[in-house]
């Protein structure tokens, strides 16, 4: 084996509205690869109780939301699993971007006593915070990470739209699509390479798309040096009958 350092990505569970199914396949796969890195590209905790719908000052809505603490399970089976990674967990436009509206629209007096730490102990299980309203974060030579901004109906839109209008290269979710878009500028030599990377949600359960074009899947990297600088090289994991492949391996739940 190569000293490639390897990395893994999923995005958009939403959990409780999650597909268990799918959320087991990616930890198999994160149990037996061993990545290195681990990136949580937003939406993992659905928020489902603290929509814009929601009303009242029911300051427990978000402490006792399920998809908050099946995230918080989410965390720490994976520092199970990779007790050495350098994880990261992005928000979303769902999750702590939810319940932290929900606050201080609702009961803004207790806005300020409850943050993202107490809701899903993440610091607890050895991950770095990114707000959904921060920038992407570089990780690996040019590759940034978000949960994207840009929405677009087709796969690999949605990423161009953020590339562009960030001018750096991304690996997001957001559209629960799966697809990639490239650019290269020939004078420079400068490329921009976008990746969104599907979802492991229960599509049936995510009532507000009632046709989806969506697709189940996420995302691996190799990160390796070459000519004294990092390179990612990416590739998108499609997930067909709950069975993937990794590096020629076979993963079924």
């Amino acid at each position: 084996m190569s000293n490639d350092l390897r990395w893994l990505m999923c995005s958009d569970v939403h959990f409780p509205l999650h597909d268990p199914r799918l959320v087991e396949l990616w930890l198999k796969v994160a149990k037996s690869w061993k990545p290195d890195a681990v990136d949580l590209l937003g939406d993992i905790d659905d928020a489902d109780t603290t929509g814009r719908w929601a009303t009242g000052a029911d300051i427990t809505k978000p402490i006792q939301d399920a998809g908050v603490s099946q995230t918080k399970k989410f965390l720490k089976d994976i520092r199970y699993y990779v007790p050495d990674a350098d994880c990261h967990f992005h928000d979303g436009n769902h999750g702590w971007t939810r319940h932290e509206a929900y606050l201080k629209k609702n009961a803004p007096t207790f806005a300020s006593f409850i943050d993202p730490n107490m809701l899903y102990d993440y610091k607890d299980a050895g991950f770095n915070w990114h707000r959904y309203d921060e920038p992407p974060v570089k990780r690996f030579g040019d590759m940034y990470a978000h949960h994207g901004d840009s929405i677009s109906k087709h796969a690999g839109e949605s990423v161009r739209n953020d590339c562009l209008n960030w001018g750096v290269s991304v690996v997001r979710g957001h559209s629960h699509r799966m697809g990639n878009y490239n650019i290269t500028y020939p004078i420079t030599g400068n490329k921009i390479r976008g990746f969104e990377i599907g979802h492991l949600c229960n599509s049936s359960a995510m009532d507000y798309d009632r046709s989806p074009n969506w697709q189940e899947g996420f995302a691996i990297a190799h990160v390796v040096n070459e000519n004294g600088e990092q390179k990612a090289h990416m590739q998108l994991v499609e997930i067909h009958d709950y069975t993937c492949f990794v590096d020629g391996v076979k993963f079924t739940a």
